[in-house]
C-alpha cells in the first residue's frame, strides 16, 4: 500500500494540494487522492465535501462502504488505462483517474458524489433506501441529498478527462523525481565504491612503505578528464570524474566547504575545456552564472556531487549544439565507434565504412571539428586507455599495449613515451 509520506517522497505535496485545488476552482467539484485500500492520501478541500456523503461516512458501515467502492473504482480505472465512471454503493455518481508510476498502480484520484438527473420523490427514496440499514437520521440525510449537486452526462465525461489530464500530470513529475532519485543513488554508489578502493590504496601503500602516506591529488585524472570532454567521449568523462569526486570527498570527508571548493574547480576547468572543444563561449558564460548560484544552495554534498556529473552532460551537450547538427552526429558517430573499437585493427576507411561516410569526408570532420587528424585522435584514445590500465590495474605494459590496439609493445612504448614524455613503467611508477 502506497503512503502519503512515499507520494510526498516523490512529489511535491504542495504541488498535490494545489493541483487538487486547480482542479476544484476549474469545475467546481472537490477530488482526492485514495491509496489501494480506497483510504484518502490528499484529501479534498473542506469547501466542497458532500453532506450527504459526510452523513454516510461518519458511521463506521457506511465508511467500509465508502472506501470498498473506491477501492474497486480504482482497480477498475487502471485495469482500462482511462477514467472509469460508476455509481457508489450509495447510488451516487463517482468517477476516478490511475496513478500508474513504473508500471505499477500506486494511487488513485477520485472525484464525484454528484447524480446525473434533477431528483424526484421517487428517486430520493431509492437514495434513502440504499443507506436505510444505517444508524442515520432519515430526515437529515433526505435534506442533505437535496443539496446533491446535478451534474449532466458530458460535464461528467468532461469532469472525468479532466481529472484523468490530472493524474497524467502528476506521473509525470513522479518518473521525473524518481530519475533523479535514481541518478542520485547510482552515482552515490560509485563513490562510494571509489572511495573503498581509494581506502584499500592508502592501506595497502603504508604497509609497503610502513609509513602514513599523504593522500596526492589525482591531477593525472584531470588530464584524462579534460582529454575525454575535448574528444566528446561522454562515458569515459563520466567514469574519470566519479574517481576524481570519490578522491575529494575521501581526503576531505568532514569538510564540506572544501569539497564545494574543489567541485567549483572542477567546474571552472570543465568549462574551459567545453570552450576548447568548440563549445559556444556566450552559452557557457550564460550557463556558468546559473551554476555558481546553485553551488551553494545544493545540499548535502552528495547531491552536489551528482548535480556536477549533470553539468557534465550539459557542457557536452553544448559542444555538439554549437556544431551543425548533421556533422555533430556523423562525427560523435565515429567517435563512438573508435571509443568501442579501439583495440581492433581500425583505420581510416574501416571507420568510415561502419558510420557510413566517405574515408575523405570522415578526415575533414577530425581536421575541421576536431582539429586533430583521423589517426592522431585513434591514437590518443588508445593513450587514454592505456593510461587508465596502467593506474587502475596489474597489466604487464605487454598485456596493455595488445588490449589497447598496438600489436608491438615496444612502438606501443615509443608512441607512449612521444605523447607523455615518459614511459608507460615510469608513468605507472
Amino acid at each position: 500500500m502506497v503512503s502519503k509520506t512515499y507520494l510526498n517522497e516523490i512529489i511535491d505535496g504542495k504541488f498535490l494540494e494545489r493541483l487538487l485545488r486547480s482542479f476544484s476552482l476549474a469545475t467546481g467539484l472537490g477530488a482526492e487522492i485514495i491509496d489501494h485500500e480506497g483510504v484518502p492520501i490528499v484529501q479534498k478541500p473542506s469547501t466542497n465535501d458532500c453532506h450527504f456523503c459526510q452523513l454516510v461516512r461518519a458511521t463506521e458501515e457506511g465508511n467500509q462502504r465508502c472506501l470498498t467502492a473506491f477501492r474497486k473504482g480504482g482497480y477498475q480505472a487502471n485495469m482500462l488505462g482511462e477514467p472509469y465512471i460508476f455509481r457508489c454503493h450509495a447510488g451516487l455518481i463517482e468517477w476516478v483517474a490511475p496513478i500508474t508510476i513504473d508500471d505499477i498502480h500506486v494511487a488513485s484520484i477520485t472525484c464525484g458524489q454528484v447524480v446525473m438527473w434533477n431528483l424526484d420523490d421517487i428517486a430520493y427514496e431509492e437514495l434513502i433506501s440504499r443507506t436505510k440499514d444505517l444508524p442515520i437520521e432519515r430526515s437529515e440525510l433526505m435534506e442533505a441529498a437535496k443539496n446533491l449537486r446535478v451534474v449532466s452526462g458530458p460535464n461528467v465525461q468532461a469532469a472525468a478527462d479532466l481529472l484523468f489530464a490530472v493524474a497524467n500530470q502528476i506521473m509525470q513529475s513522479s518518473a521525473i523525481t524518481l530519475k533523479q532519485r535514481r541518478e542520485i543513488h547510482h552515482h552515490q554508489a560509485r563513490l562510494s565504491e571509489v572511495i573503498h578502493e581509494q581506502k584499500q590504496m592508502e592501506e595497502t601503500l603504508q604497509k609497503l612503505q610502513g609509513r602514513a602516506q599523504q593522500n596526492i591529488y589525482p591531477f593525472e585524472k584531470e588530464k584524462e578528464l579534460l582529454g575525454a570532454v575535448r574528444f566528446g567521449d561522454r562515458v569515459r568523462a563520466r567514469e574519470i570524474l566519479n574517481e576524481i569526486l570519490g578522491n575529494i570527498l575521501f581526503v576531505n570527508a568532514g569538510n564540506p566547504e572544501v569539497v564545494k571548493a574543489r567541485i567549483l574547480e572542477l567546474l571552472i576547468m570543465l568549462s574551459r575545456a567545453a570552450v576548447e572543444a568548440g563549445a559556444s563561449l556566450q552559452t557557457l558564460l550564460t550557463l556558468n552564472c546559473h551554476h555558481l548560484q546553485q553551488i551553494q544552495e545544493i545540499e548535502p554534498i552528495e547531491e552536489l556531487c551528482t548535480w556536477i556529473v549533470r553539468v557534465l552532460d550539459q557542457f557536452l551537450d553544448v559542444i555538439y549544439e554549437t556544431r551543425n547538427v548533421t556533422t555533430a552526429k556523423s562525427l560523435q558517430n565515429a567517435i563512438e565507434y573508435i571509443n568501442e573499437n579501439h583495440a581492433e585493427d581500425l583505420s581510416l576507411e574501416v571507420v568510415a565504412q561502419a558510420v557510413e561516410l566517405s574515408p575523405y569526408y570522415l578526415s575533414h570532420l577530425f581536421s575541421d571539428e576536431l582539429g586533430i587528424t583521423f589517426l592522431n585522435y585513434l591514437t590518443r584514445v588508445r593513450m587514454e586507455k592505456a593510461k587508465s590500465l596502467l593506474l587502475n590495474t596489474n597489466m604487464t605494459v605487454q598485456e596493455i599495449a595488445y588490449e589497447v590496439g598496438y600489436n608491438d609493445p615496444s612502438y606501443f612504448t615509443k608512441v607512449f613515451k612521444k605523447l607523455e614524455g615518459r614511459t608507460p613503467t615510469q608513468y605507472r611508477s
